[in-house]
């Protein structure tokens, strides 16, 4: 399993597990799962609950016509959920479809950060390039070969189309299909994401005697990324992540100090819990 390198706003660079394509797969095949049973749910409620016949269509009478339309307006109407799935849930749910949930995992920018509708979208719109290129390719193909040979080769190519996706998570860096790679964004291992997700609050002694007054110049979400990524590096002792953050935050601070690199990050994170509980 390899990592991507997130940059954090004080320049210091984190490695994040991704998330494999075993995962996103089993994703895909849950989100799957559920847009048939909705789609079999709706199908079964017009064609058998209601006993609509779109047969009907062929009536003059204009009653049925207008009945019939409405009908067949209401019907592509309640497709849109399902057509439109991976785009209002991830939107709906920070980056997540139900399977995504399910498998822990979430869409984010390539920076590590919250993506938004410019990058769903564009991961949506995608998805006919990494999935579903067999049944576009239809059109093309029954003009050409007849509708009888068309019908097999788009189902063929239907079958393969997630392959793009597939051999295109694999071969790239940051395990990104090609929605990914034109939308900027990546999918991260939920828990991986959320275990540097850690309170900045540290716990300190009554007694406790402060050394670096400069923190305050520090902000709470300064503080919370240092505290993110400085246990995220002792997890993974990351020497190298814990020096560039030190000089960082000397270079912030505008100090130098003569500890190591461990106990200076961790003086720095009580100092700053220190003033900011008694502001």
């Amino acid at each position: 399993m390899e990592f991507i390198k997130i940059k954090t706003p004080l320049n210091v660079n984190v490695d994040i597990r991704h998330a494999g394509v075993g995962r996103r797969l089993v994703a895909f095949l849950i989100d799957m799962f559920l847009i048939f049973v909705y789609l079999w749910a709706m199908s079964y409620f017009f064609f058998s609950v209601l006993d609509i016949d779109f047969t009907l269509f062929d009536n003059k009478d204009d009653s049925f016509f207008d009945l019939v339309a409405f009908y067949e307006i209401l019907y592509m109407i309640l497709l849109l959920p399902a057509i439109c799935y991976s785009l209002w849930t991830e939107m709906l749910f920070n980056g997540q479809t139900f399977g995504k949930m399910i498998m822990g995992i979430r869409v984010v920018k390539i920076n590590g950060y919250r993506a938004g509708f410019p990058e769903y979208f564009t991961r949506w719109v995608f998805r006919f390039v990494d999935f579903w290129t067999g049944l576009f390719m239809l059109l093309f193909l029954i003009p050409i070969f007849g509708e009888e040979r068309a019908y097999i080769l788009a189902w063929m190519m239907f079958m393969m189309s997630g392959f793009v996706a597939f051999f295109s998570i694999i071969r790239t860096k940051n395990s990104q299909r090609i929605g990914d790679i034109v939308a900027g964004t990546t999918v991260l291992k939920l828990k991986e994401k959320e275990s540097i997700r850690i309170t900045i609050l540290e716990d300190i002694r009554e007694n406790y005697i402060p050394r670096y007054s400069q923190v305050v110049k520090l902000t709470d979400n300064d503080a919370r990324i240092i505290k993110d990524t400085f246990v995220h590096a002792k997890k993974r002792k990351d020497y190298n992540t814990i020096k560039r953050l030190r000089e960082k935050l000397e270079s912030v601070m505008e100090i130098k100090s003569d500890q190591n690199d461990w106990e200076f990050v961790d003086t720095v994170m009580k100092d700053f819990n220190y003033y900011t509980q008694k502001m």
